[in-house]
């Protein structure tokens, strides 16, 4: 696994140590969705946040864990496994509700599982995406798959539907590969959709 200090710095900078994550969601089992789970010690891979939960979808994990069995993914043996085994994780459906103002969402197609993570604080929503959506040319024309997509034809629908729920409402949408700000709100253009990215300022 490549190393790249960024996500980690960021933390430190906001004063958090990884000490104190309380939880870790994984919204889907790709590599680059669960690299920071795990870093290097004494030669083996071990919890990066060694006192949280690790969220992982139970059908999420199964299926990646039975492709693993047939052929080794290098990214499950560095940055999956090494967390089940240290028995932080916590197995769930995809529309599990945590404590605090935090639901989870089914949206899969782009994995078999795939969840987003809905909060709700003070009156406000926000809905971390995950990768149901990729590029905002999507939004645009929904029907454009992404290469990784497992099921294509349930992660347009998957999409449709969630880009029709949140349209034109106050629920801040948290994007994963958007450009920056990547963050913002569903329009509608037409029979379609656009996205307005809230002002990074």
């Amino acid at each position: 696994m490549k190393t790249d200090t960024t996500y980690m710095d960021a933390l430190a900078r906001a004063g958090v140590g990884v000490e104190q994550v309380d939880f870790v969601m994984c919204t889907h089992l790709h590599p680059d969705h669960v690299g920071w789970n795990t870093r290097l010690l004494d030669g083996r891979w071990v919890p990066t946040f060694p006192n949280a939960r690790y969220v992982f979808s139970k059908k999420e994990l199964a299926h990646w864990e039975a492709r693993h069995a047939e052929a080794e993914i290098p990214y499950m043996t560095d940055s999956v496994l090494p967390v089940v085994a240290a028995g932080q994780v916590l197995q769930v459906a995809s529309d599990h509700a945590l404590e605090d103002g935090i639901r989870l969402e089914p949206t899969p197609g782009h994995t078999p599982d795939h969840f987003s993570v809905h909060l709700t604080s003070a009156g406000r929503d926000a809905v971390m995406a995950g990768d149901l959506i990729h590029s905002p040319i999507q939004c645009r024309h929904p029907d454009l798959p992404a290469r990784p997509d497992v099921d294509k034809q349930q992660a347009v629908d998957t999409r449709t539907a969630f880009m029709e729920r949140y349209c034109e409402t106050d629920t801040l949408i948290c994007t994963a590969h958007f450009p920056s700000p990547s963050v913002g709100h569903f329009t509608r253009v037409g029979d379609a959709f656009g996205f307005r990215f809230r002002d990074a300022g």
